[in-house]
């Protein structure tokens, strides 16, 4: 009886030391398969949504400028409508400096990051 269940643990570990090796082949055939996302790509698809969110927010950090330029200029010179022209202004070069910065820094982890 010990011989046999010696002879069935051995047979167990055998087969078990194949479970990392097949696990391995698995892992390496599902990464080569077609239309299996890989670390880099989805890497580039964030990237490419962020680069559209900041595409976005400059747009409508610009039509907020032209929509400041049209309040000052039919402000007729009520301080409280220049106040808000000149408020929306101020909000609007904001805008338009953050949709910078996040260019610039989604193109510095771009560089480092992603081409090594």
């Amino acid at each position: 009886m010990q011989k046999k269940k010696n002879k069935m643990k051995e047979k167990l570990n055998s087969l078990l030391s194949l479970v990392p090796v097949a696990s391995a082949d698995i892992t390496d055939a599902a990464s080569k398969a077609r239309g299996v996302a890989k670390k880099a790509d989805v890497v580039e698809m964030l990237l490419t949504i962020i680069n559209y969110a900041l595409i976005v927010l400059g747009v409508l950090a610009v039509a907020v400028f032209i929509y400041a330029g049209f309040l000052y200029l039919t402000a007729a010179g009520v301080q409280e409508k220049i106040d808000k022209a000149k408020n929306t202004l101020l909000y609007a070069v904001i805008g338009i400096v953050v949709a910078v910065l996040g260019f610039v820094a989604v193109a510095t982890v771009q560089r480092f990051i992603v081409q090594g």
